[in-house]
């Protein structure tokens, strides 16, 4: 046999899977609620799913909703799943644009089962029914590879612009408060140029496993802005509770060991914070008023927390 055909030989053997894994991943799977999945809506949110885990969920386009979409042809209060011993079921609630299910209007308070890949229409909203725990989690899998940040495995900017969207909007509603906490890494470059990107790629991944895993709670939501930007959204605190917060990740960031290749990487963070208030017009004027108080932590001389 030549070098060649010797390396599309090797090229063609079958992998070898990794049993463990593969049973961990279908237990997994096996005790995943049945859910619905948004098979066509508005583009961000294209593929996200809905665990069924309450005995009735609301379905529409008011923020307080269990099952939230933001489109205009839902009504605020479309639907109703219903989630009993012997199925699930789906009932329209008076809306506008009606419920479709298997070619035909639901008439509004009546229960209708839905059976595994049902597909149900909600105004021009189409969900896909599931009670497979195995196709749930490959759709939920699905769905976090694209909002997930490859590198650090929290929120990219586009499923964390829309998450700050949807809660400047349930705020709103519910006149409940939300805070923002903006906050840089202080000389990223500097680590970068003196220890190498591998080691700057390890910081990243470091400080977000810390305040993923450590600092806020599980309702929290936190992603990448970008680069060394990070964004942690904190819906229902007030200024000074996520101020509070902020100090405790700060601290705890500058007294972590950042060790890499033998080596310690000193570690300190700039933060600013902003709470939601009457004179915002919009999600980004939040998240612009805690992006300058941030700044103002750089320039009052870095590692610190600040608001304006």
């Amino acid at each position: 046999m030549d070098f060649m055909a010797a390396e599309e030989n090797k090229l063609d053997k079958t992998s070898v899977v990794d049993s463990d894994t593969l049973k961990v991943r279908l237990e997994e799977a096996g005790k995943r609620p049945p859910a619905l999945i948004l098979l066509m809506g508005p583009a961000g949110v294209m593929g996200k799913q809905w665990p069924l885990e309450k005995a009735e969920l609301t379905v529409g386009r008011d923020p307080t909703c269990d099952i939230h979409v933001d489109e205009k042809s839902m009504s605020k209060r479309h639907a109703l799943v219903r989630v009993k011993d012997d199925g699930v079921f789906i009932v329209d609630q008076g809306s506008t644009n009606g419920t479709e299910f298997h070619g035909q209007r639901l008439d509004p308070m009546k229960e209708a089962k839905l059976v595994d890949n049902d597909t149900v229409k909600l105004g021009n909203v189409i969900f896909k029914f599931v009670s497979s725990g195995i196709e749930s989690f490959a759709a939920a899998h699905n769905y976090d590879r694209g909002t997930t940040d490859g590198l650090t495995g929290i929120l990219n900017k586009s499923a964390l612009l829309l998450s700050l969207e949807e809660s400047f909007k349930k705020s709103r509603l519910t006149e409940t408060n939300l805070s923002l906490i903006v906050f840089d890494l202080d000389h990223f470059k500097k680590i970068n140029d003196t220890h190498g990107h591998q080691a700057g790629d390890f910081v990243l991944r470091e400080v977000c496993t810390v305040v993923k895993n450590q600092l806020i709670r599980s309702g929290d939501t936190f992603g990448r802005y970008g680069g060394e930007e990070f964004v942690i959204i904190l819906y229902g605190s007030p200024l000074q509770r996520a101020c509070d917060v902020a100090e405790r990740i700060r601290s705890t960031i500058e007294k972590h060991n950042f060790s890499f290749g033998g080596k310690t990487i000193p570690v300190t963070i700039s933060l600013g914070v902003a709470c939601l208030d009457s004179t915002m017009a919009s999600a980004s004027a939040l998240f612009e008023k805690a992006d300058q108080a941030s700044y103002a932590s750089k320039r009052a001389g870095r590692n610190r927390v600040s608001t304006l």
